[in-house]
């Protein structure tokens, strides 16, 4: 003959539902505000104002000089070994600008011709904006006088006078 089991012993052995002694984890607020504060200001401490303004072409050599004035945001004209490009467009073939006689490119004179009119079209609405005749003629060290002579030119022609030469500091 068996017995049925005692239901006080029963109660015992059960597990409880409910989890009313389990307690969530809290992180300690003051140790993840010290550390968010430390990674802000090594954050602030690595960021460089002076981003890089001009963005050298992979297949340009720039020479090499001991200038120290930083570079502006000016308009680019950059000449590879195989074209001259305003910004990010090629506009004409090195072989067809030396190929020619003429001091003017036409391209190029075009292109900085439309830059100069959209420029002068901005600045009637805004102050803030004005035509400076400002260019950065970033070069191979190995690209001919004479093409450098007829890029300057043209440049001259459409009032962008104000030259600059894109080169790489030399570390002293």
């Amino acid at each position: 003959m068996s017995f049925p089991a005692s239901k006080s012993n029963q109660k015992q052995l059960r597990k409880p539902r409910s989890n009313k002694n389990l307690r969530a984890f809290k992180p300690q607020m003051t140790s993840l505000i010290d550390l968010m504060t430390v990674i802000i200001i090594f954050l602030l401490q690595s960021f460089s104002t002076e981003g890089q303004i001009i963005t050298v072409s992979s297949d340009l050599t720039l020479p090499k000089s001991s200038a120290k004035k930083t570079p502006e945001l000016n308009v680019n004209i950059i000449v590879t070994n195989k074209y001259i490009m305003a910004e990010t467009d090629k506009l004409v073939s090195i072989d067809e600008v030396l190929g020619n006689d003429d001091l003017v490119v036409p391209q190029l004179n075009q292109w900085l011709k439309d830059r100069r009119e959209l420029t002068e079209k901005i600045a009637q609405y805004s102050t803030k904006t004005t035509f400076k005749g400002n260019v950065t003629i970033q070069g191979d060290k190995r690209i001919h006088f004479r093409l450098l002579k007829k890029i300057m030119y043209t440049c001259g022609q459409q009032g962008f006078n104000n030259f600059a030469l894109a080169v790489e500091s030399t570390s002293q």
